[in-house]
């Protein structure tokens, strides 16, 4: 029993480092002190004193970037669940040699 205890042990703590390293990623945190993207503020200028045609260009450029926030982050939960998996299985595997020894 104290085997298992120890296998599982072993596989933890670096699953929980590797997790919280990758959430530090995700987030920004450590880049150049960064914390996140910058394009997310809002644009201080008024709508009023743009043409139809800055509008529309200002309406597509929004709606292009609000696409290309959620394609990105559907590709991070993709690759984070990806990633969770791979990181069950070698758990398994882990587990699976120490039962064996």
């Amino acid at each position: 029993m104290k085997a298992v205890r120890n296998a599982i042990l072993c596989a933890v703590i670096p699953l929980a480092c590797a997790i919280g390293a990758t959430h530090a990623q995700a987030q920004g945190i450590g880049r150049s002190g960064m914390y996140g993207p910058s394009w997310d503020s809002p644009v201080t200028m008024s709508m009023d004193k743009l043409t139809a045609q800055q509008r529309n260009e200002v309406v597509q450029i929004r709606s292009k970037m609000m696409q290309m926030t959620m394609e990105h982050d559907q590709t991070m939960a993709k690759m984070e669940m990806d990633f969770m998996q791979s990181m069950m299985d070698q758990q398994k595997q882990l587990l699976d040699v120490f039962r064996a020894h």
